[in-house]
């Protein structure tokens, strides 16, 4: 019997225990820290968890800051793991050219010392806390503005040759007339093994290059990025509504290049070419990817 009376304390506190930790998950925020779902969701979100040191002589307020801090200190850190993972173009990471550039570097940490707190949480009985931190990747401030203008001068980039229109009377294969007032691009990637990135091309089957984001205005990188990403071409038109576009080309990716950049059949590549010497949608990066 005493046993049995010794034993239920123990029940109680592993009760009120977990009733806290289920207490502590709702309305926590959705963690993203696949760079894919970044690029689409616009942040990265992380968590860490950290306990105070056990071997001190602790007050409960003490506690509880300590294992706030050495949480923080563990998001910090994947953060910065996911950040440098982020690919530039091909299979050259942020890491990569971090290591090419005092700048990017010093860029990269200022990123993660700038991270925002969005969530603290903290469980008395088991003295453990949880702290989430978001990065944004799009936006003025984000990781994609950042580091973009950083990476382009200094990466040894490929050299493509600019794309050349079929000269009168040999038009593409199965070619289709093309309306001209087509202003923003969608590429549906849904079906190919394709990367975000930094640095997202558009060729054609020769290899000829028909949109390049280092060759668009800086103030444009800055504020946009070189692209949007999104799952669903409905979001994505709404997406290029939002930059003017209402009337945008949809095409659906050839093939994929080094993983990062996408190939068009020769009908798409004209048809791209030529709706953009109307409306300069490209020189805008009004393009959205469309990934799975």
């Amino acid at each position: 019997m005493k046993k049995f009376l010794s034993f239920i304390p123990f029940v109680f506190v592993l009760l009120i225990s977990g009733l806290v930790q289920a207490e502590m998950q709702q309305g926590m925020p959705q963690l993203v820290t696949d760079p894919r779902q970044a690029f689409m969701t616009g942040s990265i979100v992380v968590k860490g968890e950290g306990a105070a040191p056990p071997n001190k002589t602790l007050s409960a307020a003490q506690k509880r800051i300590m294992a706030l801090r050495a949480a923080k200190v563990i998001a910090l850190r994947e953060i910065a793991e996911i950040i440098n993972g982020v690919a530039v173009s091909g299979e050259t990471r942020v890491a990569d050219a971090a290591v090419e550039s005092d700048a990017i570097r010093a860029s990269v940490e200022g990123i993660v010392k700038g991270a925002q707190v969005i969530k603290e949480v903290y469980d008395p009985m088991s003295e453990m806390a949880g702290v989430y931190v978001s990065v944004p990747l799009t936006g003025p401030n984000g990781v994609i503005a950042t580091l973009l203008p950083q990476v382009i001068p200094v990466m040894p980039l490929p050299q493509y040759q600019p794309y050349q229109p079929m000269p009168p009377g040999e038009p593409p294969q199965q070619a289709q007339a093309q309306p001209k007032n087509y202003d923003g691009l969608i590429l549906d990637v849904r079906e190919k093994p394709f990367k975000p990135a930094l640095i997202n091309r558009v060729l054609a089957k020769n290899g000829e290059i028909i949109y390049d984001p280092t060759k668009v205005a800086q103030n444009i990188l800055v504020e946009r990025g070189a692209a949007e990403y999104t799952n669903d071409v409905g979001k994505a038109r709404a997406l290029l509504g939002e930059r003017g576009s209402s009337n945008p080309l949809v095409v659906k990716a050839g093939g994929v290049v080094k993983s990062t950049d996408v190939e068009l059949a020769p009908e798409d590549a004209s048809a791209v070419f030529s709706s953009n010497q109307s409306n300069n949608f490209l020189e805008g990066a009004k393009v959205v990817f469309v990934l799975r």
